[in-house]
Order: structure tokens, then sequence, then C-alpha cells
């Protein structure tokens, strides 16, 4: 079973409880305007050119690896974990378009023992949401833009998908935080705060997260190759 990496991020510390590794797949169904990661678009590997000493410098951004691969390089860290309460984030990208590498690599860290989080943008069939309860110990769910028009405008696809599954995880009691990003102009109005502040109130058992807008992956549009 083989999937397509293109970062593996150690001692992050803002993607889950604790000290963690952040594993980034490829691909993702959305085309948010101001993702930070636009090299998890396409499901493939793709050439970055960047400049280094002034002189510019190609490389391959994504490479595939195996369960096996990425596990021998999670263990690596098992003590931070168990001594922080850490863990594996399986984050992109959207980790469900590589379902089926998601959900062998999900087990295989519960077998390890590992603490695992999934960073989805929910934009996914619930059957696979379904299949993925059992191994998922914490989930970050995206929620970007409350208007469904608007959401399409702006990420590529409508929302009523993304709040079906969330509003299906959060009857199952769920360990979920939502994570919401404040994107100046776009969403920071009256009625996405309603919106999120009903959402918590309906579900008190989910935490919520606002997330500030930052511009650190705007350069990376340049540098990629679509």
């Amino acid at each position: 079973m083989k999937g397509i990496v293109f970062d593996i991020q150690r001692f992050a510390l803002y993607d889950g409880p604790g000290i963690r590794t952040a594993l980034f797949l490829k691909g993702c169904p959305l085309r948010c305007e101001w993702c930070h990661n636009p090299e998890s678009f396409l499901l493939k590997p793709q050439i970055q050119r960047i400049s280094v000493g002034g002189k510019t410098v190609e490389k391959i951004v994504g490479k595939e690896m195996s369960v096996d691969d990425v596990i021998f390089e999670a263990v690596k860290d098992r003590d931070y974990f168990e001594e922080s309460g850490g863990g594996v984030t399986i984050t992109g990208g959207e980790p469900l378009l590589q379902f089926e590498f998601t959900k062998a690599l999900l087990k295989s860290l519960k077998s390890e023992k590992i603490h695992t989080c999934l960073d989805t943008c929910g934009f996914a069939k619930w059957e696979l949401f379904e299949e993925l309860i059992p191994y998922v110990d914490l989930f970050h769910y995206d929620y970007k833009i409350t208007d469904s028009l608007k959401h399409k405008k702006y990420t590529g696809k409508s929302n009523e998908l993304i709040i079906e599954n969330l509003f299906k995880l959060c009857e199952r009691k769920v360990d979920l935080i939502l994570r919401c990003p404040i994107i100046p102009g776009i969403n920071d109005d009256d009625e996405h705060a309603f919106h999120i502040a009903q959402i918590a109130k309906k579900y008190p058992h989910i935490k919520i997260e606002k997330l500030p807008y930052h511009d650190m992956g705007r350069k990376k549009w340049d540098e990629l190759c679509f």
C-alpha cells in the first residue's frame, strides 16, 4: 500500500495535542484562494522552482511512500508522543483522496498505539468517513464559509456535502475540533460568525478554533508548475 506524500514535519505543535509528526498527502478537491499548501492540489508529484543563492533550482514535490515507510519514520518520535500526549496528524491536501492509503496508515498507527488525528476539508463521501471513525482519535474539520455560493466561488466547490458530513460526525460524538480560518474580506462577516456559534451551541462537545489568516504560502503559487 503506497501513497503520495509531499512533506513530513516533526515536532509539530499546532496540528493536534502534544508534540506531533504531521504527514502531508498530495491531492485536494478544493482550490481555496488563500491556501498556504498549493503544492497539495495535484494528486501526483510536481516541479517547484525555488530561488537558492540567486539561482533558480527545481525540486520535485511529492514522493511515493509505503505505509511501512511512514510508520518507520513515525515511531522514531514515539518518546515525544508518550511524554507530551502527541501522535501523528494526517493532513494535506485532503487525505480522503488517498483513502486506501490513509485507512491502512491509520490502522497501522493504532496498532502501534499512536494517537491519530485526521485533518479534513470534509468534501468526501460519508461512507469513507464512516470507515475511518474507528481509527481516528481526533478529527480536525475545516469550516471555511457558511454561504454555499460564496463557498463555491472561493474554493471551487459548494459546501452542502461538507456541512452534511460535519453534522453526521457530530451526531456520532467523535472527538472533533472545528477549525475556522478567518479570511479578511471573504468570511469575516457576522453571518459566518453567527453560524459558527450556532454549531457550537448545537454540539457543545466539539471545540472551535478560529485561525488567523497568513500569507506564508503565497510565494509557492508562483513557484509551482501546474
